[in-house]
């Protein structure tokens, strides 16, 4: 009788929990496409294709002796001022 209360007592319990489960689970999709279609909007968006633009030529000039010594320089400031 105690063992079946207990049972019947855990089972409720994993029952409610599989239901938590999948209630996150839903949640963590839908924010995932939103996540997925609000980026997609950005980057076809005037700034997001700047943005991308910016990033593409700064990577391409990444060994530039230029950018390399604006780096140096940079990074020795940041690091004097810790």
């Amino acid at each position: 009788m105690l063992i079946q209360k207990l049972l019947k007592k855990q089972q409720l319990n994993l029952t409610e929990l599989a239901e938590q489960s999948q209630q996150q689970q839903k949640l963590l999709l839908a924010s995932n496409l939103q996540l997925t279609q609000s980026v997609r909007a950005f980057m076809g968006s005037t700034s997001g294709l700047l943005v991308s633009f910016s990033l593409g030529c700064l990577f391409q000039l990444r060994h530039h002796s230029m950018v390399k010594l604006l780096r140096s320089v940079v990074g020795l400031r940041w690091f004097t001022k810790l």
